[in-house]
């Protein structure tokens, strides 16, 4: 496992040598122990540096094994050793990080399988097939109220014109991007000055940019899948995660499937949840099942319109990735008591030093303890150092969500 979160912008620079921003740098290295929450136990977790073995030895006995977590010098040594079928499972696939795992097949000596790159997964990773699987669903469920695909613009004057057919807010996108990031709210039908500033330079970067109608967001949700590659898509989860006004990413919700299901069918129909869920995992099934092996996360929204009716968004993005989502439901399976509720967030922090103060202060107020094989309180799931600006972590605190909306809040 290797985690390379803003693969995106890799896939759509198609470049091997790309590199991140300084910001997405940092969180490459100091939340590189993340995949050790979704992978399983024989599995590997490849980081840039040695991790303090003091890290996991304090994590409750529980909670073991874990994924053995190495270096490049790591595997090198121990190549000998390593069973024969390893494959490469970056976060996401993109040019670079198959150029990675080839670079490291190159040092180490390691037999690995490495998936080829394929031109396709350029369109399955754009946002323009999102909305080309939202307009089969919607053609599929012509009973279900569902919002239209939004307009892919390649000038400020297409943008102008959309305006003045619908009413405002407006949301515009970029075609790569991920997390709430690449977003641009309008509040008026008319464009300022930044406004069409903002647009050339998306457009200039990226060809084109998204614009659709803004939705009364209620609740941010997934439905998680797994492709086999092989033409065949499965359901896996569902995930509630809590985003900002502005579509940012702010944490999962730890919750029972059967909470969840619970929850969002006090909203939406069950019988149009079940539709819905069918629907779009056929679409996904005929849209990627055949190309791409892998995890795959529907973002989906719960939203009032005009006259105050709920009404659920079966397609907002999809990302052909691991998730956020993925690793909530690992955790839950894995941390989460009986009947309790909980949250895994990551923050940033601009000044050295702010996330170990908060780290301990959460260690603090939220003391860890055991329950059975599970877990209550704090616990971050990567190391934290005085020199981390990011945070990783689940609290669990019997009946409370912490600062993530959710159906029950409601």
């Amino acid at each position: 496992h290797y985690f390379n979160p803003g693969h995106e912008m890799a896939i759509l620079l198609d470049k091997e040598n790309y590199t991140p921003s300084r910001n997405v740098q940092k969180m490459c290295i100091e939340l590189a122990t993340l995949p050790v929450w979704y992978a399983d136990p024989e599995d590997y977790v490849i980081v840039p540096e040695h991790v303090a073995p003091r890290f996991f030895s304090l994590l409750p006995k529980g909670l073991r094994p874990f994924a053995k977590v190495v270096t490049a010098h790591d595997l090198h040594e121990m190549k000998d050793s390593l069973p024969a079928d390893l494959e490469a499972a970056p976060w996401g696939i993109s040019p670079a990080s198959i150029a990675f795992f080839r670079q490291l097949k190159k040092e180490t000596g390691i037999a690995i399988q490495i998936p080829e790159w394929k031109e396709a997964y350029r369109k399955l990773t754009s946002r323009e097939t999102a909305a080309a699987c939202l307009e089969k669903i919607k053609e599929a469920l012509p009973d279900i109220e569902i919002p239209y695909p939004p307009k892919f613009c390649t000038k400020v004057a297409d943008v102008e014109k959309f305006l003045k057919l619908k009413n405002a807010p407006f949301v515009m996108k970029t075609p790569f991007s991920s997390s709430g990031r690449g977003l641009y709210w309008l509040t008026t039908r008319k464009l300022l000055a930044k406004d069409k500033l903002w647009i050339e330079g998306a457009i200039k970067k990226q060809g084109k940019i998204s614009i659709e109608s803004g939705l009364n967001r209620f609740q941010d949700l997934a439905m998680e899948f797994y492709s086999d590659g092989e033409g065949h898509l499965q359901f896996e989860a569902y995930s509630f995660f809590g985003t900002s006004s502005r579509g940012a990413y702010r944490g999962n919700a730890l919750e029972s499937q059967k909470d969840f299901l619970a929850g969002l069918t006090r909203f939406i129909d069950p019988n149009e949840v079940e539709r819905i869920q069918a629907c779009v995992q056929s679409v996904l099934q005929e849209t990627y099942a055949s190309i791409y092996k892998g995890y795959i996360g529907v973002d989906m929204m719960t939203y009032r319109d005009a006259q105050n009716q709920f009404h659920l968004h079966p397609c907002v993005e999809i990302n052909m990735r691991y998730t956020m989502g993925i690793l909530a439901h690992k955790l839950t399976e894995r941390c989460l008591p009986a009947r309790q509720i909980g949250d895994a967030k990551s923050d940033y922090f601009a000044q050295r030093g702010e996330a170990l103060q908060q780290h301990q202060w959460f260690k603090k107020a939220y003391p860890l303890v055991q329950v059975g094989d599970r877990i209550q309180g704090y616990m971050p799931l990567c190391p934290v150092t005085k020199e981390s600006h990011y945070l990783a972590y689940l609290i669990i605190i019997y009946g409370y969500h912490m600062g993530i909306t959710h159906f029950q809040s409601a």
